[in-house]
C-alpha cells in the first residue's frame, strides 16, 4: 500500500510541472504542431502493432521476395531507427532500458518471435511518445539534431517528419508481406485521437 501512496503522490506532483510547461509555449503553431504530431503517432503506434498481430506467429522469419528483409525484421528496423531518431534528442530521449544498437535488438528481442518483437515494437513507441511529451517549444525549435554520426545536423521539426516517413514506408512494406501470404492487412484509421 505504501509504495502505490508513493506513486500516486509522485504522479500528482507531476501534474503542475507539465501544466506549466505546455504554459510556456509562446508559439501556437509549433504546440499545434508537436500535440497534432503526437496523436497521429499514437495512431502509427496503433496501426503498427495491429500489422504486426495480423501476421502469424509462424510468419515472422517469412520474406516477400530474398532480398528484402524477413516481415521481423522489417518491424524490428522500424521500430530501432525510431528510437535512434528520438534519442538523438539528447536528454529528452535518454533511456538506458533500450538497447543501444541493433545487434543488441535482436539479442534481446529476437526478430522471429512474434511476443519479443511485439514488446520491443511496442516499447519503443511508448519511448517516443515519452520523448514528445517532454517536447518543448525550445527542443522544437532547435536545428542540431544529429541521429547518426557523419550526418548532418537536421532540425527537430525534420526529424519528427522522418520519424513519421520511415514508419509508414517499411508499415507499408508490411503491407505486400500480408498480402504475398494471403492476409488482408488491417485498415487506416483516418481520425486522430480526441
Amino acid at each position: 500500500m505504501p509504495n502505490r501512496r508513493k506513486l500516486l503522490l509522485t504522479a500528482l506532483a507531476a501534474v503542475p510541472a507539465a501544466q506549466a510547461q505546455s504554459a510556456t509555449w509562446s508559439n501556437p503553431f509549433a504546440k499545434a504542431l508537436r500535440d497534432s504530431y503526437r496523436l497521429h503517432w499514437i495512431d502509427t503506434k496503433e496501426y503498427t502493432l495491429s500489422m504486426l498481430d495480423a501476421m502469424p506467429a509462424d510468419g515472422f522469419d517469412f520474406k516477400a521476395h530474398p532480398t528484402q528483409r524477413t516481415f521481423g525484421d522489417q518491424l524490428g528496423h522500424l521500430a530501432w531507427v525510431n528510437v535512434v531518431y528520438f534519442r538523438a534528442f539528447g536528454p529528452l530521449g535518454a533511456n538506458d532500458a533500450l538497447p543501444k544498437t541493433y545487434a543488441e535488438v535482436r539479442q534481446q528481442y529476437p526478430l522471429d518471435n512474434r511476443d519479443a518483437l511485439r514488446k520491443f515494437v511496442a516499447t519503443s513507441f511508448d519511448f517516443t511518445l515519452a520523448v514528445l511529451d517532454r517536447l518543448t517549444e525550445k527542443d522544437l525549435l532547435r536545428t542540431d539534431i544529429q541521429p547518426f554520426p557523419k550526418v548532418a545536423p537536421h532540425s527537430a521539426v525534420d526529424m519528427l517528419f522522418r520519424a513519421y516517413m520511415h514508419t509508414a514506408h517499411h508499415r507499408g512494406q508490411v503491407v505486400t508481406y500480408l498480402r504475398v501470404k494471403g492476409l488482408v492487412p488491417p485498415a487506416w484509421k483516418f481520425e486522430p485521437h480526441a
